[in-house]
């Protein structure tokens, strides 16, 4: 009988990451999705949802911006499934505000120190943590893939087209941000580059969804959200890499 394939989606107590556990783990039965999420109250109650229906999650705590916690995260996976097929980057956040900071100055540096650390370091950290587990998946004859996602604010190409959807957007520290990640991913697509096969590695765009991320004021569900992303996680030896997507098509770099 062949082993189930494991995949780990951070982020995933709610919105966007929850409804990709839930499609993956109901479209794909032979995969075992581990559901991480910084609360251990709020990933475990989540799990708890999907499993109800008869379906197979797992919770995980793993805070992207805590190195600890990434690391003990790690260790938990390679003591139970001693590999990791898919890497779901979900996690990230919009806004922040610092109850310390007093000036206005204060408040946008701590805002764009937070908003970096969790979308673009805290992904670096958690996929560079977890690449070893991967790398143990090639025994298994999959391609392992990696998923980060990302949002056509982040593409530059809109972003200098007097007419491209976003040129307008001034949510600079979140657009800056996901550029940033465009580009991170990058780095492993160049990495993995010569080994197409086994690695498909790509960004995805989930829409602009009705989620906490946006206040609720998205026009999409999360359940569409969850499309492409799914996609993406299951692709197979013959299925593209390098690319920047939403469940409609390509998005320009």
């Amino acid at each position: 009988m062949a082993s189930k394939t494991v995949a780990l989606i951070t982020g995933a107590n709610q919105g966007i990451g929850f409804e990709t556990a839930k499609r993956l783990s109901k479209e794909h039965p032979d995969y075992i999705v581990i559901m991480a999420g910084r609360r251990k109250e709020a990933i475990e109650e989540a799990a708890k949802k999907l499993q109800a229906d008869g379906l197979t999650v797992e919770p995980l705590v793993l805070d992207v911006g805590s190195d600890d916690s990434i690391e003990a995260a790690v260790q938990a996976v390679q003591a139970k499934h001693g590999r990791l097929d898919v890497l779901i980057n979900n996690a990230g956040i919009s806004n922040y505000a610092d109850p310390k900071a007093t000036s206005a100055a204060a408040k946008a540096r701590a805002e764009w120190a937070e908003i970096i650390n969790i979308n673009v370091s805290g992904v670096a950290a958690v996929t560079d943590a977890f690449l070893p587990l991967m790398k143990k998946s090639l025994e298994t004859n999959k391609p392992k893939r990696i998923v980060f996602v990302s949002s056509t604010l982040g593409s530059m190409a809109y972003k200098v087209d007097p007419k491209g959807q976003c040129h307008a957007n001034v949510a600079r520290s979140y657009t800056t941000s996901k550029a940033a990640l465009n580009m991170l991913a990058w780095h492993y697509m160049v990495d993995f580059e010569d080994d197409k096969a086994n690695w498909k590695i790509n960004c995805n765009c989930p829409g602009y969804c009705a989620t906490n991320l946006n206040g609720n004021r998205g026009y999409d569900t999360a359940e569409n959200g969850s499309i492409n992303c799914v996609r993406l996680a299951t692709l197979g030896p013959d299925g593209e890499t390098a690319t920047f997507s939403n469940r409609q098509g390509p998005i320009p770099w």
